[in-house]
């Protein structure tokens, strides 16, 4: 029974109860007649209860209340009618008033009853937040030592390297903002339904959602950034969720493989179960779409799997390990054979589903040129080299041990999928590819100290971080685009802090300097004249500083 339909049931039979009850309980039903009534009167007044309907509970109890108890056949006819109204004990009817008094207050509390300004109740469940950057950088180029751009672009056959570079010597300092708004709604205890629109351009980089400031003062665009359903089924209670739409990343992992700023399409599922409240193991998988072709069945996809767990080590000692295996389906080029489809097969037969888009790719990742040989057309890009990455991610947290917080991350990353043979067939040369080496491992160490979290005024933090990315070690359209300006094949080192200014209000600077690697094949030209190439431009020189400073609030 619900409790409102409770209370009105015993505040009619207590209303009802005649007044020649037992002497002994008189002045007691008297008050909780009165009590009772006073609480059907406010029930009215909150307009929970109409007073037609609640003089009409009360007369219909009276009227029951009143009815003579039916006697048997067998009755003596001069015994006369007796009313019996049984005795309740005076714990019961303490009992029974601190219960419905619970009752009514909880509800009272949950529906704000008397608050002038209250809100529907489904606010409550309704929460908004996001957060603002702004972003001065400047980008530091060594123009004596970095090949001219032009190198890089006068590219035609396989292997390729970074053919899309626009600049390597000239330096450059600009403005950017980032804005996130988010809004959750809790449906109920299983299911959450998230929306976070942000800035930045759609077209020029998946993992980045900052905008370059600069554009005469006309408005900016915002794109959907998140927008899912995440669902805990209640068979499993506090261990299975999954994530149905555009999704935060659902892996534990650090930016040398998943930028901070980068969604994920598709679906993911962690299970996570706790032996001990200091000892956990979790599991996450998932399949995310990255291109689907409207004349193909090769697909584009991403799956992924992790496993890993947690522990408490000590008082103030949390140690994290993750290992995660990926697999970038049909993302690898295959060089076509005949030209392309003319007449009326042309833009209705399948051609050049491979190629590694311009929107996609940065830069480091070697590249085969797709075209059939024949063509003397501009070069149409593929990835050279298959990626199946395995990703090891250990962190290490130490609260209350030392004299500040300390955290440190590491982590390995090496692509399984390279294969020389088989990227000798599908690019369909053989002689230029000989001396192509394997460069499939990336790693990074990172070092914090100072808050988890920055949340108020004085909060600080400090950290150091090297990293070295071999050239197909990850697919570069999917890397951090402070390091080294986005891409693979470089090797450097971080070093930034950020400082609380306020409640969610913070100063960070950070100084990045990155170079390329150098594989022993060398690279030989003349400085700006794209006919002398020669050798391998993975080598080619190419040193970039970078340095940022933020101001950053948090709502």
């Amino acid at each position: 029974m619900k409790p409102l339909h409770a209370l009105l049931l015993a505040s009619a039979i207590a209303a009802a109860l005649p007044a020649h009850a037992q002497n002994s309980d008189k002045e007691e039903l008297a008050r909780l007649r009165a009590t009772t009534q006073a609480l059907i009167d406010a029930l009215v007044a909150q307009g929970l209860l109409t007073r037609d309907k609640a003089e009409a509970i009360l007369k219909q109890a009276q009227v029951s209340a009143g009815a003579p108890v039916p006697q048997p056949q067998a009755a003596d006819a001069t015994r006369p009618n007796v009313l019996r109204i049984p005795y309740v004990p005076e714990t019961v009817r303490q009992q029974m008033r601190d219960e419905i008094k619970a009752e009514v207050l909880a509800q009272a509390k949950g529906e704000r009853w008397g608050q002038a300004d209250a809100l529907p109740e489904w606010t409550s469940r309704i929460k908004v937040s996001g957060d603002l950057r702004v972003r001065g950088q400047a980008e530091f180029f060594d123009r004596d030592a970095n090949v001219p751009a032009e190198v890089y672009r006068a590219q035609t056959a396989s292997p390729a390297w970074s053919p899309d570079l626009t600049n390597t010597t000239a330096d450059r300092q600009r403005l950017t903002l980032r804005g996130r708004l988010e809004v959750d709604a809790k449906l109920s205890d299983q299911v959450l339904a998230s929306v976070r629109i942000a800035t930045g351009s759609t077209g020029n980089s998946a993992t980045s959602t900052s905008q370059t400031l600069g554009n005469d003062f006309n408005r900016y665009t915002l794109g959907l950034d998140r927008a899912y359903i995440r669902w805990q089924p209640p068979l499993f209670t506090n261990g299975l969720s999954a994530d149905f739409g555009r999704l935060p990343n659902p892996f534990f992992s650090t930016d040398l493989a998943w930028p901070d700023d980068l969604g994920f399409d598709g679906v993911a599922a962690k299970l996570t179960h706790a032996f001990t409240p200091q000892r956990s193991l979790f599991a996450t998988a998932g399949v995310f779409p990255l291109e689907e072709l409207n004349l193909s069945t090769q697909d584009k996809w991403l799956l992924g799997a992790q496993v890993g767990g947690e522990i408490d080590v000590a008082r103030g000692v949390q140690f994290k390990l993750g290992l995660a295996a990926y697999d970038f389906r049909h993302m690898e080029g295959r060089r076509e054979s005949s030209p392309p489809p003319s007449g009326p097969k042309n833009g209705a037969t399948n051609y050049f589903a491979s190629q590694y888009a311009p929107g996609l790719r940065l830069k480091g990742n070697t590249l085969i040129n797709l075209n059939d040989p024949t063509s003397t057309a501009a070069p149409t890009w593929g990835l050279a080299s298959k990626f199946r990455p395995v990703n090891l991610t250990a962190s290490l947290q130490l609260d209350g041990v030392l004299p500040v917080p300390v955290g440190v991350t590491l982590d390995w990353i090496k692509n399984t999928g390279f294969d020389l043979k088989d990227i000798q067939a599908r690019a369909g040369v053989i002689e230029p590819l000989a001396t192509l080496k394997e460069k499939t491992t990336a790693l990074q160490g990172r070092l914090q100290v100072g808050a988890p979290k920055l949340s108020r005024r004085g909060d600080w933090q400090a950290f150091t971080a090297y990293r070295l990315v071999q050239r197909d070690a990850w697919i570069d359209g999917f890397t951090d685009t402070t390091w080294h300006l986005g891409g693979t094949n470089y090797k450097g080192w971080s070093l930034g802090g950020n400082i609380g200014l306020d409640r969610n209000f913070w100063l960070s600077g950070r100084w990045t300097s990155t170079r390329n690697l150098d594989d022993g094949v060398r690279f030989l030209a003349v400085p700006g004249d794209a006919s002398s190439l020669s050798g391998n431009l993975s080598s080619a020189p190419l040193r970039i500083e970078v340095f940022q400073i933020d101001l950053n609030a948090r709502f």
